[in-house]
C-alpha cells in the first residue's frame, strides 16, 4: 500500500483512539533536552575550529597582498601603492 496524504489521514481518522492512549515516559522531556544539548554543545565544538580557520585564512591573505605588493607587482618601481592611493583621493577633489 503507498501511503499518500488521503491514506494517512484516513488511518489517523481511523486510529483515532488508540493515539490518544498513547502516554510518553515520564522522563520523555529530559531525554529529549539531554539529545537537544548534544547536538547543540557538537555545533558549539566546530565553531572554535571554523574561528581558528578564519583567522588563519585573514593572516595568508594579508601576508600574500603584502608580498605580492612588496616583491611580484610589475610596477613596482614605477609608483608605490600610497601613491596610487593618494593619487585617487587627489584626483578626486
Amino acid at each position: 500500500m503507498t501511503f499518500t496524504e488521503d491514506n494517512i489521514e484516513i488511518f489517523i481518522r481511523e486510529n483515532k483512539d488508540r493515539f490518544n492512549k498513547y502516554d510518553p515516559s515520564t522522563y520523555h522531556d529530559t531525554n529529549f533536552l539531554i539529545k537537544l544539548h548534544d547536538k547543540f554543545k557538537q555545533f558549539i565544538s566546530i565553531v572554535s575550529y571554523l574561528v581558528k580557520v578564519f583567522i588563519v585564512t585573514l593572516i595568508i591573505f594579508t601576508i600574500s597582498i603584502c608580498l605580492w605588493n612588496s616583491y611580484l607587482r610589475k610596477d613596482r618601481q614605477d609608483i608605490t601603492l600610497k601613491q596610487k592611493i593618494e593619487n585617487i583621493i587627489y584626483f578626486k577633489k
